[in-house]
């Protein structure tokens, strides 16, 4: 590690992700980590009720993201996709 790099925790970084969080999920463009196709959020298939759910990619059907309540916590499971863009236009 370099010595001009300062070491902070990680409560620094609210502020930045905080740009991830307060979007408009709807924008959001996800890689399947699968088959690599990007997508919409609103063209991934949407499974589960009211406690949590399971987005599945259009294409392969693979599971891309998971999101659960429980406990007093919101709870994202991102394992299945390569990567989340945020699109701002």
């Amino acid at each position: 590690m370099s010595d001009d790099v300062t070491r902070l925790d990680g409560n620094t970084a609210a502020g930045p992700l905080a740009r991830f969080f307060a979007i408009d999920a709807t924008r959001m463009i996800v890689t399947c980590d699968a088959c690599y196709t990007e997508s919409r959020l609103a063209q991934l298939h949407l499974y589960g009720g009211s406690h949590g759910i399971i987005l599945r990619c259009a294409k392969c059907s693979a599971v891309v993201l998971r999101a659960l309540e429980r406990d007093n916590m919101l709870c994202l499971d991102a394992r299945g996709a390569a990567r989340l863009d945020l699109c701002f236009e």
